[in-house]
C-alpha cells in the first residue's frame, strides 16, 4: 500500500515532470537502509544545476526543510526529512573522464565512477561498496582500499559545483571560494547542494585482491602479526580486516589489496597469508571496478541496518581484547569491518582539509543487519560494541557513519572545528543543510 503523499507545492515553480508522484515518489523516499521509513512533503528530480537552484529557492520560500538524496546509501535517513523537500539527484549521474580527471554528477555512485574510469584504464579513490553515492562518500572523507597510494577521497577532490542556500551557484576550488572548498573536504554536504565534482584518477585498472580468512580461534595471534605487518607496510598494500560468520564457522577475515605490479603481487599477499593458517583464500588479479561492485551484494538495499563507528590509534592488546569480545556475542547477520589509514593519507597536513584524522589510525565499522524481526538483538550488539571500543577509541569518529545527533561530532574535527563552524555560518547561516554530523 502506497504512502499518502502531501499535495504538491512546487508545480508552479518547476517542470511537472521533475516532481515525483505515485510509484516514483514511493520508490525514491526509500533509501538503502530498509529500517528508514520517512515521508517527505515533496521529492523533486532536477535535470540541471539551474533546476537544483530553483528547487532550493522554492523550497525555502515554502518553508520546507531541505535534504539531498544522492546515491541513497543512507543508514540514518538524513536524505529524507519528514515533511520536507527532497532534492533527488538521480537524474544527474553522468561521469565524464578526461585524462586523469573525472567530472562526476551529484547522483553518481561509486560503480558509475569506476565503470567510466575503467574504460580509460583508470581508477578513483573511492570506497569498498559500489552502490554508495560517490559525492557523499568523498565529501565525508572517503576511506577505500587504494588509500595508501591515493590518499582519502577528500585528497583527490579538485573542485565542486555547489548550489548555496540562497540559490546562487558557485564553483569551489583552491583559487575560488577556498574556505568552502576546504570545508567540503570532510565537512560533507552541510554547506549547499553539491551538483558535481571533479576528482583525480589513477592508472590502476587492476589490483591483486580478494579475501584471506582465518579461524576465529587464531584471531588474537593473527591480529598481533597484522600489527607487526603494519610497521613495514608498503603504500600499495592495503589490508582491511574484520570478523563475520560463514557457513563453516566464525572467521577473522582480511581483504588484502596490492595496487602495485602484477609480478610483485603474490609475494605481498603471501605476507598476509603468513599471519596465520588460512581457512579461506580467494585472491586473484581483478579490476578495481569489479571489487567494489561485488561488495554491494553483501550489503543489499532494503535490509535493515544499524551502524556504529569508532576511530582507534592501532592494533594494541587492548584493541584485540575489545575486538574479540565483540565477536563473542556477534549475531549471525552482523559483522565488524576495519579500515587502516596509512601511506598517502597520512602525508597530508591536519589542517589542509576539514577531515582532521591524519595520524595512523583504524576506522572500525560495526555493522548490524537483519531482515526479519525488530532488530533489537542486532541493535543492542552494535551499542554494546560501541561502548567496548570507547575504551580504546580516539575522540570523535568518522562522520559518514555517525548519526547527525551523535555528541561525538563535537570532537570529530579536532583543531579544525572553529574554522569549520565559521565557514558554516558564512555559507549557510540559516542552517538549511544538515547532511552529516557537525559540531555545535
Amino acid at each position: 500500500m502506497m504512502t499518502e503523499q502531501a499535495k504538491p507545492l512546487l508545480v508552479a515553480g518547476l517542470p511537472a515532470g521533475q516532481i515525483l508522484t505515485g510509484e516514483d515518489f514511493e520508490d525514491r523516499r526509500r533509501v538503502w537502509n530498509g529500517a528508514v521509513d520517512r515521508v517527505p512533503a515533496e521529492i523533486v528530480r532536477p535535470e540541471s544545476v539551474d533546476d537544483v537552484a530553483a528547487a532550493v529557492r522554492i523550497g525555502r520560500r515554502c518553508g520546507l526543510p531541505i535534504s539531498v538524496r544522492g546515491g541513497g546509501h543512507d543508514w540514518t535517513g538524513r536524505a529524507i526529512r519528514p515533511g520536507g523537500l527532497v532534492i533527488d539527484m538521480g537524474a544527474l549521474r553522468t561521469v565524464v573522464v578526461d585524462g586523469d580527471v573525472a567530472t562526476v554528477g551529484g547522483g553518481a555512485t561509486s560503480d558509475d565512477v569506476l565503470g567510466a574510469a575503467r574504460e580509460h584504464g583508470m581508477a578513483a579513490a573511492l570506497g569498498t561498496v559500489g552502490s554508495v553515492g560517490a559525492v557523499g562518500l568523498i565529501l565525508g572523507g572517503g576511506y577505500g582500499s587504494l588509500i595508501g597510494v591515493t590518499g582519502l577521497g577528500v585528497d583527490n577532490l579538485l573542485s565542486a559545483e555547489v548550489v548555496l542556500a540562497d540559490g546562487s551557484i558557485v564553483v569551489a576550488d583552491p583559487e575560488h571560494e577556498p574556505d568552502l572548498f576546504w570545508a567540503l573536504r570532510g565537512g560533507g554536504g552541510n554547506f549547499g547542494v553539491v551538483t558535481s565534482i571533479r576528482i583525480r584518477l589513477y592508472p590502476i585498472p587492476e589490483v591483486t585482491a580478494g579475501m584471506v580468512a582465518f579461524n576465529r580461534t587464531e584471531g588474537p595471534q593473527v591480529l598481533r602479526n597484522l600489527a607487526r605487518l603494519h610497521e613495514s607496510l608498503d603504500d600499495a598494500l592495503d589490508v582491511m580486516f574484520g570478523a563475520m560468520h560463514t557457513a563453516d564457522g566464525s572467521v577473522l577475515f582480511t581483504n588484502p589489496l596490492w595496487a602495485g605490479s602484477a609480478e610483485t603481487g603474490p609475494a605481498q599477499i603471501d605476507r598476509v597469508r603468513a599471519l596465520g593458517t588460512p581457512v579461506l583464500d580467494d585472491v586473484a588479479r581483478r579490476p578495481v571496478a569489479d571489487l567494489v561492485c561485488a561488495l554491494s551484494e553483501s550489503f543489499p538495499a532494503g535490509v535493515h541496518y544499524r551502524l556504529g563507528t569508532r576511530i582507534v590509534p592501532g592494533i594494541t592488546e587492548e584493541f584485540i581484547d575489545v575486538f574479540m569480545a565483540c565477536g563473542d556475542d556477534m549475531p549471525d547477520s552482523c559483522a565488524l569491518n576495519v579500515h587502516h589509514a596509512h601511506g598517502a593519507a597520512l602525508r597530508v597536513p591536519t589542517d589542509a582539509t576539514a577531515h582532521a584524522y591524519r595520524q595512523p589510525h583504524l576506522v572500525v565499522e560495526i555493522l548490524g543487519m537483519w531482515r526479519n524481526g525488530d532488530g533489537s538483538s542486532e541493535a543492542a550488539w552494535v551499542r554494546a560494541c560501541e561502548r567496548r571500543f570507547d575504551a580504546v577509541a580516539e575522540p570523535g569518529g568518522w562522520t559518514n557513519l555517525m548519526d547527525p545527533e551523535d555528541p561525538r561530532a563535537q570532537d570529530a574535527y579536532g583543531d579544525n572545528r572553529s574554522r569549520l563552524l565559521a565557514t558554516k555560518e558564512r555559507y549557510d547561516p540559516d542552517h538549511v543543510f544538515a547532511a552529516s554530523a557537525l559540531p555545535r
